[in-house]
């Protein structure tokens, strides 16, 4: 491309800003698309049931907590709680669920993955610490079995 009459000498756009912003959306989209699979962590082995359904789309608020063997909870981007410190993330997550409610109810779901080797009596505690809160919405996941 030569501008200029009787001028030999190219002109190349610089693409260097363009290939900046490209690089940086790139980016922001890698960062916020993972963060979905990491709520549904691996190191929970979900039990196996034989009615077992898929996560449906019609909650719109929703909170992961995930239950291991040994009964602590492990939450997205957090430390494994014990169930006094979930106690509290709980209750900053109700009032949160209030105040964006606008009616000061609660309507987020609580979706409880806990290991297949976790004990009954902990998944029990959780359930009734976050009844304690106000949530009243719970889904309760497990793998479909084999045969189906």
């Amino acid at each position: 491309m030569s501008h200029g009459a009787g001028g030999d000498d190219s002109v190349e756009p610089d693409l260097t800003a363009m290939l900046d912003l490209v690089m940086q959306l790139l980016m922001y989209f890698i960062m916020c698309a993972n963060f979905i699979d990491q709520e549904n962590t691996a190191e929970v082995l979900l039990p196996v049931a034989q009615m077992a359904k898929p996560i449906s789309r019609d909650d719109a608020d929703v909170l992961f907590v995930n239950v291991d063997q040994d009964g602590k909870v492990l939450i997205l981007g957090e430390a494994p709680k014990d169930l006094d410190a979930t106690r509290l993330w709980l209750d900053n997550r109700a009032l949160e669920a209030k105040t964006k409610s606008g009616d000061n109810s609660i309507r987020t779901a609580i979706v409880v993955r806990a290991h297949r080797d976790a004990s009954y009596d902990s998944v029990y505690r959780l359930m009734q610490a976050c009844k304690d809160k106000g949530f009243k919405r719970f889904k309760l996941r497990a793998m479909i079995a084999e045969g189906r």
